[in-house]
C-alpha cells in the first residue's frame, strides 16, 4: 500500500485583529503580517517535503467578507502549490462561511473548495486511487448539528486512505463556541484513517489509530494563544501514521513570571527579567510577552504604585523592543505582596492573620464567592453588565483582594 504525505493546517484567520496594547509602527507591521508569513512558510515546507496534497480545515479568513488582499495572497500560495503539482483542499468554517454576497477571486484549477453538503474527492497518485478526501463548508456562521453521520453516509470504500476535514468542536473541549459538535468516540468508530480538524486554536492530538488532530491556529492572536504555532506534517502508511508539528509562526505569545524574592535593587529586577525572557523565547523568533512579577521583598512597596508600574513597563519595552527579532512587553502585572510571616500571623490571630485565613478558605471553596456576589447578580441593573465567573477567575479575584488588603494593612501598621 502506497503511503500518502500531506500538510494539515486550520484557523489561519487572515486579517484578524490582534489583541494587544499600542505597538510601535514597525512592530505593528510585523504583527499584522504574521499570519501571512506563517502560511507562506507552510507552503514552503509543503514544496520542500514534496507532499501529496495540502489541507485547510476552516477559518481561512477571519471574516465572512474576505479582503481582496487576503484572497490574492491565498491565490498566490495556491499557484505555488500548483507549480509543484500539489492539490489544495479547503473547507470554510464559522468565521468565513460560504456566502452568495461574497465576491470570490477565482482560484487555480487544482484547488477544491468543499460546498455546504458533505462530499468527497478521489485523489490519485501515479494513476491509482491513493486517498479519498471528505468535507463540507459552513453555509452560515452557525452549524449546530452533529455532522458525523453525513460523513459516514458519504463514505466510499474505493481508496487505501480516507481523510475527513471537519471544522467543529469535540464536546469535551472548552473555550470555543460549540459548532458542529461531536464526540471523539464517534470519530474513532468510523472507517476514516485521519480526521483533519479545525476550530480549536490549541494544538491537540486527540487520538491515534485513527489520528484525530487539531493542528491549532497558525499564528497566536492574543495572550491565551501561547507558544509556537503552525501546522502538522502527516504520513499515512500501511502500518503507521506519523504526525509531526511544523513551527511556522513568526511571533509567539508568552507569559513570563518573575519573582522579587531576594531582589533588593531595581537594576537586579531588570537583569532578572532579561535572563528570564532570554530563557523563554525561541531563538530567531519575535514574541509578545505578558510579564507577571510575583513574590515578596523590599521592592514590593516601590512597585505597588501605578506610576512606578508604568515607568518600569516603559523601561522594559525600551530594553527589549528595539532589537530584531523583537520581544515586546505587551503587559506588566505586579502581583507582589508585603514580606510577612503568614503562619505566625495566623497563629497569633492578628487582623492580618484572620484575613489570610479568610482568603485561604475562599481559595479552597471558590463557590463561597457566589454567596458574596449574589447581591450583585440579583441586582436588576448590575446583572446586565455581569457575566458568570469561572473557578480560575474567582481565584484571581481572591488573590487580588488578598494582595490589596495585605499591602494596606501592613502599610497602616507601619505608619
Amino acid at each position: 500500500m502506497t503511503a500518502v504525505t500531506f500538510i494539515h493546517c486550520a484557523d489561519l484567520h487572515l486579517d484578524r485583529p490582534f489583541q494587544t496594547s499600542k505597538l510601535p509602527p514597525e512592530i505593528l507591521e510585523d504583527v499584522r503580517k504574521s499570519a501571512y508569513v506563517s502560511f507562506s512558510r507552510l507552503i514552503d515546507r509543503a514544496i520542500e517535503e514534496k507532499v501529496d496534497f495540502f489541507l485547510i480545515s476552516g477559518d481561512l479568513y477571519d471574516l465572512e467578507h474576505r479582503s481582496i488582499k487576503g484572497q490574492l495572497f491565498v491565490k498566490k500560495q495556491a499557484e505555488r502549490l500548483a507549480e509543484a503539482g500539489i492539490p489544495l483542499f479547503i473547507i470554510h468554517g464559522n468565521h468565513d462561511p460560504l456566502s452568495e454576497t461574497v465576491r470570490e477571486i477565482k482560484m487555480p484549477d487544482h484547488v477544491h473548495v468543499f460546498g455546504p453538503d458533505t462530499a468527497s474527492v478521489l485523489y490519485e497518485k501515479d494513476g491509482k486511487a491513493a486517498a479519498r478526501i471528505y468535507g463540507f463548508s459552513y453555509a452560515s456562521r452557525r452549524v449546530d448539528e452533529n455532522p458525523v453521520q453525513s460523513y459516514i453516509k458519504t463514505y466510499q470504500a474505493d481508496a487505501p486512505y480516507h481523510i475527513a476535514l471537519l471544522h467543529g468542536q469535540e464536546k469535551m473541549e472548552e473555550g470555543h463556541d460549540p459548532y458542529a459538535p461531536f464526540r471523539l468516540k464517534e470519530l474513532t468508530e468510523t472507517p476514516f484513517d485521519y480526521w483533519a480538524l479545525g476550530h480549536i486554536h490549541k494544538r491537540r492530538v486527540l487520538h491515534r489509530g485513527p489520528a484525530v488532530v487539531y493542528p491549532g491556529n497558525i499564528q497566536g492572536g492574543h495572550k491565551n494563544e501561547q507558544g509556537p504555532k503552525g501546522g502538522v506534517l502527516v504520513t499515512l502508511a500501511a502500518s503507521e501514521e506519523e504526525v509531526t508539528f511544523i513551527d511556522t509562526s513568526p511571533v509567539d505569545w508568552h507569559t513570563v513570571r518573575l519573582t522579587i524574592d531576594k531582589l533588593t535593587e531595581l537594576d537586579g529586577l531588570f537583569a532578572a527579567a532579561e535572563e528570564k525572557i532570554a530563557g523563554t523565547v525561541t531563538a530567531g523568533k519575535s514574541s509578545i510577552i505578558q510579564l507577571v512579577i510575583t513574590g515578596s521583598g523590599t521592592l514590593h512597596e516601590y512597585l505597588s504604585t501605578p506610576e512606578t508600574e508604568e515607568e518600569v513597563l516603559e523601561e522594559l519595552r525600551e530594553l527589549f523592543g528595539r532589537a530584531r527579532p523583537f520581544h515586546w512587553i505587551g503587559s506588566l502585572t505586579v502581583n507582589t505582596v508585603p514580606d510577612v510571616d503568614r503562619e505566625r500571623e495566623k497563629e497569633q490571630q492578628t487582623v492580618l492573620g484572620d484575613m489570610i485565613c479568610a482568603a485561604e478558605t475562599f481559595r479552597e471553596n471558590p463557590s463561597l464567592a457566589d454567596d458574596a456576589l449574589s447581591s450583585l447578580y440579583g441586582h436588576r441593573t448590575a446583572r446586565r453588565y455581569m457575566e458568570s465567573l469561572s473557578p480560575e477567575e474567582k481565584k484571581e479575584l481572591i488573590d487580588q483582594a488578598e494582595r490589596w488588603l495585605l499591602t494596606r494593612i501592613v502599610k497602616e501598621d507601619g505608619a
